[in-house]
C-alpha cells in the first residue's frame, strides 16, 4: 500500500469513527430519554408541524373535557333543586286537596310557609359561586324576596329576580349553544303568582282558613291547586331537560377523551423511538465502528516510512 493510499484510509476511517460515534450518542440519547429528538426541531418541518398541531388538539379536547366533567356535578345540584322545587309545590297541592276533601282549611297556611321557605332555598343554590338560575349574571341572590309578605307586596320581574337578560349558555357544538338552565323568572314567575295568590286568600280569611271552608274559598282553592300542578309540571319538565344535557355532556366528554387518547397515541407513534429498531441499529453501528476503529488503529501503527515509500 503506497503512502498516499495509506494516508487516505487512515483518515476515511479516522471520519467513520467519528460519525459512528456520533450515531451511537444519539441512539443512546433516544433510548435514555424515550423520544426519537430531543426537540421539535429535530423531527423536521413537516413532522415538527404535525406534532404541534396534534398537541394543541389534545390540550384543547382535554381543556373541554374537564369542563364538561365539572358541569356533571352542576347538574347533579341543579337537578336536585328543580326537584326540590317540583316536590315543595306538589305537597302544597296535595295539602290543598287534603283539605278540600275534609273540609278543613286549618293546615293550608303552615305548608304554604314550609313550601314557599323550600321553593326559594331551591332557586337561590348555586354551584362554585355561580347561581343556577341567574342567567349570565355572577355573585347574585336570585330571589330578591324572602317572606310572603314581601312577595305580596311585589307584581313585577325585575323586583323580583336578580338575573340577567341571558341564560348562561355552552356550546354543545360549532354553532349549537345550549342554555344551561332556564332562568328563575321564565321558570317560577307563575308559581310565586299562584303562592301570592293563595297568601293573598289566607290573609283574606283572617289568617286562616277554618272549618267548614266557604264554598267560594273551595272553589278559589280548587283553583290555586290545579295551578300548583301545572307550575310543579314545569319544574318537573326542567328537572328532565337537566338530565338529557348531563347526559349529552357526559357523551360528548366521553368522546373527547377517547379523541384525546387517539392523538397522544399517534403523537406517540411520531414522536417515541422505536426501541426495538434502535437496538438493531445500535448493534449494527458497533460492528462498523469496531472495523473502522480497527482499521484506524492498524494504520496509525504503520511508520512514517510506510507513508514515504
Amino acid at each position: 500500500m503506497t503512502g498516499a493510499l495509506s494516508l487516505r484510509f487512515s483518515t476515511q476511517a479516522q471520519h467513520d469513527v467519528r460519525r459512528i460515534t456520533n450515531q451511537l450518542s444519539d441512539l443512546q440519547a433516544q433510548i435514555a430519554s424515550g423520544a426519537r429528538a430531543r426537540d421539535l426541531q429535530g423531527f423536521g418541518g413537516g413532522a415538527s408541524g404535525r406534532l404541534l398541531n396534534a398537541q394543541g388538539m389534545v390540550a384543547a379536547s382535554d381543556a373541554r373535557g374537564s369542563v364538561l366533567g365539572q358541569l356533571q356535578a352542576r347538574f347533579g345540584v341543579q337537578g336536585a333543586a328543580l326537584g326540590q322545587v317540583s316536590e315543595a309545590t306538589r305537597m302544597l297541592q296535595q295539602s290543598i286537596l287534603d283539605a278540600l276533601s275534609a273540609n278543613d282549611g286549618r293546615g293550608i297556611s303552615t305548608e304554604l310557609d314550609l313550601s314557599f321557605a323550600s321553593i326559594v332555598s331551591a332557586l337561590n343554590e348555586t354551584w362554585n359561586g355561580q347561581p343556577l338560575f341567574s342567567g349570565e349574571r355572577q355573585n347574585v341572590k336570585t330571589i330578591k324576596f324572602n317572606t310572603l309578605d314581601q312577595l305580596q307586596a311585589l307584581t313585577q320581574p325585575e323586583d323580583m329576580f336578580d338575573e340577567s337578560s341571558r341564560p348562561q349558555t355552552i356550546e354543545l357544538s360549532a354553532g349549537e349553544p345550549a342554555a344551561i338552565s332556564a332562568k328563575a323568572s321564565d321558570l317560577s314567575q307563575g308559581l310565586f303568582n299562584t303562592l301570592r295568590a293563595l297568601a293573598n286568600l289566607v290573609d283574606g280569611n283572617g289568617g286562616t282558613i277554618g272549618q267548614p271552608i266557604s264554598n267560594d274559598t273551595r272553589d278559589i282553592l280548587q283553583n290555586l291547586a290545579g295551578q300548583l300542578g301545572s307550575e310543579a309540571e314545569k319544574f318537573t319538565t326542567e328537572e328532565g331537560r337537566s338530565g338529557q344535557l348531563a347526559t349529552r355532556f357526559e357523551q360528548e366528554r366521553i368522546r373527547l377523551t377517547e379523541r384525546s387518547n387517539l392523538l397522544v397515541k399517534e403523537i406517540g407513534e411520531e414522536a417515541d423511538a422505536d426501541i426495538g429498531a434502535i437496538t438493531i441499529q445500535l448493534n449494527s453501528l458497533l460492528v462498523q465502528y469496531e472495523a473502522a476503529a480497527k482499521t484506524f488503529s492498524d494504520l496509525s501503527n504503520l511508520s512514517l516510512l510506510n507513508y514515504l515509500r
